[in-house]
């Protein structure tokens, strides 16, 4: 199984820094939109994919549009971020980081199934904040429940600061902001080890 990390397209609280930062539950900018609808072509989807989002609006969008017409598994995880990066210890998530609650997933976004084996509080806490030896327990549960969806690519659409935080646990090498993906960017996943 190939794992693939996909950021989402560019977002609207990235319009205005450092002010747009405190937006609640930004979406995709029309940009975005044309970026994620653009994936459908660069990687299209079949039953053979499954496709995981973060709990947030603009990766849930950006997943549905790619999505569209085709029969891949439909996710969205806690684990999947967002994830501050590079990893501060002030334990504030920023507004538009702040994740949808399982209710408006469920009546927002019902053509993506929840894991029934994730912990009520994850929903609320997610990965953002969490210590690094947190993260990394999370991170080794979440890649052994990814790989028991046995599908041939498993797509994870997620955040910039959280691709780069599973890329630093998973290689060992050190990342700084300067390695982040670029908005509807992807990157493979190594093998993943235990670390």
């Amino acid at each position: 199984m190939e794992i693939v990390f996909v950021c989402h397209g560019q977002g609207e609280h990235t319009q205005q820094i450092p002010e747009s930062y405190k937006m609640e539950n930004p979406g995709l900018t029309n940009y975005g939109k044309h970026q994620a609808e653009r994936l459908r072509t660069i990687m299209p989807l079949t039953e053979r994919h499954a496709v995981i989002a973060s709990p947030t609006r603009r990766t849930l969008q950006t997943a549905q549009l790619w999505c569209k017409g085709s029969h891949a598994l439909r996710y969205v995880h806690p684990a999947a971020g967002p994830r501050q990066f590079p990893q501060r210890f002030d334990f504030q998530t920023l507004p538009c980081d702040e994740m949808l609650e399982p209710s408006c997933l469920s009546n927002c976004y019902s053509d993506f199934s929840l894991p029934q084996d994730v912990p009520p509080y994850m929903w609320l806490q997610g990965i953002n904040t969490l210590p690094n030896l947190l993260f990394e327990k999370w991170a080794e549960q979440f890649m052994n429940w990814c790989r028991k969806l046995e599908k041939e690519t498993l797509y994870i659409v997620t955040h910039d600061g959280t691709i780069a935080s599973y890329m630093q646990l998973i290689t060992g090498t050190k990342l700084t902001r300067r390695d982040l993906l670029p908005d509807a960017g992807w990157i493979p996943m190594p093998i993943y080890h235990k670390v």
